[in-house]
């Protein structure tokens, strides 16, 4: 059995910003680190393997360019952010999101369509930074890769005195949050959707916390 666990020897993962050339890793990795996750099941539903792919692939071209993507050296574990007074070039993702609409069944885009409306409602009127993805590949997990990849984001946030939010929908991303100092702030109502957290890191809470 290989072992994931990482010695008292293992190097400390690093984080480093994503390029283009990191897509393909990117979206193998969200693919199938979300394929058993509540909130992507119930949004893509039926077409989650035609359809987790171009979300996800998406979701990293209106990112990378702003420098707001995180990855580990081989890109098992990425972090995508949006930061306060980006602004975003819908032409970047245009395709990506025009290949998921001539797939997407009425029924998804409109679950989808929903749940942007509900996270714009929890979202604070204060500047700060949204994690959009964060996804570890299933057999790279427990390394600690995670934590690596958040930490870029959560020191920035922190320097400039701004909070950090997100939403998760289990018990255990939730934990793995609250270890890292996020409170959560209120939980999101969806239609015949999971049960959804919004978690908020305040902008005092200072340096990344380390792993527990």
């Amino acid at each position: 059995m290989q072992q994931l666990t990482p010695t008292a020897t293992d190097p400390a993962p690093e984080a480093r910003l994503a390029g283009r050339d990191d897509r393909d890793a990117v979206i193998n990795n969200v693919a199938a680190a979300f394929a058993s996750d509540p909130a992507w099941l119930f949004l893509l539903g039926e077409q989650y393997e035609q359809l987790a792919p171009l979300f996800a692939g998406a979701l990293f071209d209106q990112r990378v360019e702003n420098g707001t993507v995180w990855v580990t050296r081989d890109g098992a574990a990425v972090a995508m952010w949006d930061r306060p007074h980006t602004r975003h070039d819908p032409s970047r993702a245009e395709q990506s999101w025009r290949e998921f609409d001539t797939i997407a069944t009425v029924p998804t885009r409109s679950r989808l369509a929903s749940y942007n409306d509900a996270i714009r409602r929890a979202s604070p009127q204060q500047p700060f930074w949204y994690l959009g993805v964060l996804a570890t590949h299933p057999i790279h997990q427990r390394q600690g890769l995670a934590g690596a990849v958040l930490t870029p984001a959560l020191r920035q946030a922190g320097a400039h005195r701004l909070a950090c939010c997100l939403e998760t929908s289990t018990e255990a991303n939730r934990r793995f949050y609250e270890r890292r100092g996020f409170q959560v702030d209120q939980e999101i109502t969806l239609a015949r959707g999971p049960q959804t957290w919004w978690m908020r890191r305040p902008a005092d809470a200072g340096g990344a916390h380390p792993p527990r």
